[in-house]
């Protein structure tokens, strides 16, 4: 319900004339997502929301490119938190139009997870390598793209569309080896999409 609600203020905010903005530095942003389908290991998520807070770097002096760390509420009860990083390549169409595709990587923490890390477990995850933590480990690489509007200084609005695959390392009891008691189950797949709206507010150098 919290989506729909922000979805629909945007489309019904008229557009408003603005002169040309920089918005080198850093920025905050708040948004809802949707997911009609999310598919999680051996599960799926129907009509799975959450809630994101995002800060992200961009200085267009340097680089077109946006650097951002996420961290999220939501998308199922089993889900404790989920974060990541991101980066974006920033196309300014417009004075106050941005088209911001990128790529993220992401972590899912679960609610019953005994370990407190999150770096060293998406690296165990990605590289295969030994890992001393017990829990399961679900890396999530996430393409999107951003629909930005500047409506005012220093605030913008802007519309998500992301499609999201996940790796998850999985252990099951193996029930054979005596001395290894678990087999681990790597398995890579799509997820599904997601469609996402906020506000951001820059704070420009």
């Amino acid at each position: 319900m919290k989506f729909y609600t922000i979805l629909s203020a945007i489309l019904l905010i008229p557009l408003l004339s603005v002169e040309a903005q920089t918005h080198s530095g850093f920025s905050f942003d708040l948004s809802g997502s949707f997911s009609p389908e999310l598919q999680f290991y051996d599960d799926s998520f129907v009509n799975s929301s959450a809630i994101h807070f995002r800060g992200s770097y961009f200085n267009k002096d340097y680089t077109r490119m946006e650097y951002s760390l996420h961290y999220a509420r939501g998308f199922d009860s089993s889900v404790s938190y989920v974060a990541g990083l991101s980066a974006s390549a920033v196309f300014q169409l417009t004075d106050n139009i941005r088209v911001k595709p990128g790529l993220g990587i992401q972590e899912f923490k679960m609610a019953d997870r005994n370990c407190r890390t999150t770096w060293r477990t998406i690296l165990d995850s990605i590289f295969d390598l030994e890992n001393q933590c017990s829990d399961d480990v679900h890396a999530s690489f996430i393409g999107f793209t951003n629909l930005e509007y500047q409506i005012s200084d220093p605030f913008s609005l802007f519309l998500q569309l992301s499609y999201r695959t996940i790796l998850s390392n999985v252990r099951e009891e193996s029930g054979t080896d005596p001395i290894d008691e678990y087999d681990t189950d790597h398995s890579f797949y799509g997820s599904g999409f997601g469609f996402g709206a906020g506000i951001r507010i820059y704070l420009w150098q």
